[in-house]
């Protein structure tokens, strides 16, 4: 199963972008998601991620389950119906 969270600074409140990755994993494992207009270089392992705009110290907020992927087959799960000709006397 795959969660999203939103890292948030606690000096400031601004959302410097979302965290993606599989429940239970290190944190290290999980992909950077920035905001639209991001202006920091991309977080790398190693130092503590910090707030694009104050450099405080942030948390993940409205950690969320991901939906599954749907399937990608044509089939919608519905029964395709035949249609047969009714002879009428």
């Amino acid at each position: 199963m795959r969660v999203i969270a939103d890292i948030k600074c606690y000096y400031c409140g601004h959302v410097s972008g979302q965290l993606e990755g599989d429940r239970g994993a290190p944190l290290a494992a999980a992909v950077f998601r920035p905001r639209p207009g991001y202006q920091d270089p991309a977080p790398r392992p190693g130092p503590a991620l910090r707030c694009e705009r104050c450099q405080g110290p942030v948390y993940l907020e409205d950690v969320r389950l991901l939906a599954p992927p749907a399937p990608s087959s044509n089939h919608c799960g519905r029964r395709r119906l035949r249609l047969t000709r009714m002879n009428v006397a």
